[in-house]
């Protein structure tokens, strides 16, 4: 527990936050003997603001699950039975220095998922790997929402998230966040909508959100990057970019502007590809110039995309000579503590990890491997063997694609040990299963991005776990039964969380004195003025370097993108992803019954 409370307090209302999803909201706990009995969004926090989705209404639920694993299991006879933690344990740590021993440290594949908190462990699932000596940490993000962040970071060095308090146009591509993103965003696009805002939806379905909207562009399945070309087009035909930020801050544009003028790139090509008519592109290009400031909100639809990274850029372009980049109303840099990395002080394994020659920039920039690759790599051994893995919280014969494929992959591992809430599908194939507690039953830190505001949030622990144990000490437990002590010093959750804050002169109990949420930095606007960009050049990078470094053609424009097949005869349907249920998360908590209902 964090600061000086002791005990954790037997009778009494406890704020803290939800993790039945990734964002975080803030809910009101109440404890009987030590036993939760009701939970409610929390008024006073700035992300939900006492709203609770379905899916935080279940956390008890989750807490009470029959589902939940009790005890630690092995395999016995080609059966899972239950021990102790000492002698599963034992086992688990006994396995994985014997197959490093035999194989090399490359052979362990460690696998992080969503399903138990994907930001608040992987330092700890890091520290290990490095430990190890193994580069295949892997994660959820190989299927996620990489494409975002690598192709915004390449373009102008971080992430932006539009300014609804400011805006007066805004544009949501890919996503539904009226049913499907943070708390917050559906009462600001009410807010937004009521000060006369210009809503445009980009998404192939009548979403609820794109019910709202003043403009609905229902674009045909991944054809996202030629639909901006085309909005890029006439911007820069009509010569309406924003041609004092761009002269000055925007490298590359002339050799741009020369190419994305060709008639290649005009709406009237691009129509018959995206169902959008030149009409339509132009009415949007009319109110996102005329109504600026003008921001974008991308969603997954957006990101899950053969050609994610480079649809990203050439978003990010738009949001750049548009002149909307890090203005008020427009889209805006959010601040990023700086957070411990307590992986630091280890060297980063020499050995190239898996998926580094097929995805080099996703390896090299996110120092992971792409796990997308892994069954591949399990059933072929190329580029290596890959004999060990270890899920915490993930659950890939069900996450990726190809399931036989991936079971396939399972069935031939040497060692498999499963990290998880409830017994998941994966954990039929492992060797060992490990019971983590549920987020009721742990401290963690948290980062929330509030729009354009960040906050240092805690997520406090109500009980005493009923059963399982924290992940992180879980991670800790399995470290030390390795010899890894001096490596793994904390003997608590909150131990790790006073590491990772270290750098900005704070402690758990610092954040829980100021109500459990510690605003990081304050709203400012055009950053770049005074330092540049977080690029190599400073400025807005169209071919960025680090591509041109590694010998990827760095030109935001594939010729020849991967296409969905055209729907005609025995097939005309296209299946598309992306699209979410409110009461869950992809697929975690189906086997809730209130949810179900």
């Amino acid at each position: 527990m964090f600061g000086n409370r002791g005990a954790v307090e037997k009778n009494r209302n406890i704020a803290t936050l939800c993790r039945m999803c990734d964002h975080g909201c803030g809910i009101e706990v109440a404890v009987s003997d030590n036993r939760p009995t009701s939970l409610k969004g929390s008024k006073k926090h700035p992300y939900n603001r006492g709203w609770l989705c379905a899916k935080g209404r279940a956390a008890l639920d989750l807490y009470f699950s029959p589902e939940r694993l009790t005890d630690p299991l092995i395999r016995s006879n080609g059966e899972l039975i239950s021990t102790d933690w000492s002698h599963a344990l034992d086992i688990a740590s006994k396995k994985l220095l014997a197959i490093r021993e035999q194989y090399g440290p490359q052979s362990l594949a460690i696998y992080n998922g969503e399903g138990t908190g994907h930001q608040e462990i992987k330092y700890y699932m890091k520290r290990f790997a490095n430990v190890y000596g193994t580069p295949n940490l892997m994660s959820v993000g190989s299927l996620c929402n990489a494409s975002r962040t690598m192709g915004e970071v390449l373009t102008f060095g971080g992430l932006t998230k539009p300014d609804i308090f400011n805006a007066r146009c805004l544009i949501i591509w890919g996503g539904n966040p009226l049913i499907s993103h943070e708390p917050f965003i559906p009462g600001e696009i009410s807010r937004f909508k009521k000060r006369g805002g210009k809503l445009i939806v980009v998404d192939p379905r009548k979403t609820e959100t794109a019910s709202r909207a003043d403009m609905h562009l229902p674009i045909h399945p991944g054809t996202d990057d030629i639909l901006i070309l085309n909005i890029l087009h006439v911007i820069c035909r009509e010569q309406r970019w924003d041609k004092a930020f761009t002269g000055r801050w925007v490298k590359g544009f002339s050799r741009f502007l020369g190419l994305v003028t060709e008639d290649r790139f005009s709406p009237e090509m691009g129509a018959a590809s995206t169902g959008i008519s030149p009409a339509e592109v132009r009415r949007t290009v009319q109110a996102y110039v005329e109504a600026k400031p003008a921001g974008i909100l991308t969603g997954n639809g957006l990101e899950h995309h053969a050609n994610g990274v480079n649809t990203i850029r050439l978003l990010a372009i738009l949001k750049a000579i548009s002149g909307n980049l890090d203005v008020r109303g427009g889209d805006l840099f959010t601040p990023k503590p700086k957070i411990e990395d307590i992986t630091t002080p280890l060297p980063e394994p020499s050995i190239p990890p898996i998926g580094a020659k097929r995805f080099p920039l996703f390896c090299q920039s996110r120092k992971e491997g792409h796990a997308l690759c892994l069954p591949g790599a399990i059933l072929e051994e190329k580029p290596y063997s890959i004999k060990a893995m270890i899920i915490s919280g993930g659950n890939p014969s069900l996450e990726w694609p190809d399931s036989r494929k991936t079971k396939e992959a399972l069935r031939k591992l040497e060692f498999l040990l499963v990290i998880d809430v409830v017994r998941s599908p994966d954990s039929h194939y492992a060797d060992v299963v490990l019971p983590a507690c549920t987020f009721l039953e742990r401290d963690e830190h948290r980062v929330n991005a509030y729009l354009n505001l960040t906050y240092i949030t805690l997520r406090r622990q109500v009980t005493e776990p009923i059963h399982g144990l924290p992940d992180q000490m879980i991670w800790v437990k399995l470290a030390r039964r390795m010899g890894w002590s001096n490596y793994f010093p904390w003997q608590s959750c909150a131990e790790g969380i006073d590491s990772l804050l270290s750098p900005l002169g704070m402690t758990c109990g610092d954040i829980a004195s100021m109500g459990g949420a510690y605003r990081y930095g304050g709203r400012s606007f055009k950053k770049y003025e005074k330092d540049g960009f977080n690029t190599p050049s400073g400025k807005v990078e169209i071919y960025p370097v680090p591509l041109k470094d590694m010998g990827v053609d760095p030109s935001p424009i594939c010729e020849g993108p991967a296409r969905f097949h055209q729907p005609k005869g025995k097939f005309p349907l296209i299946l598309t992803t992306g699209s979410n249920l409110l009461s869950y998360t992809h697929w975690q908590y189906r086997y809730i019954p209130r949810l179900r209902k």
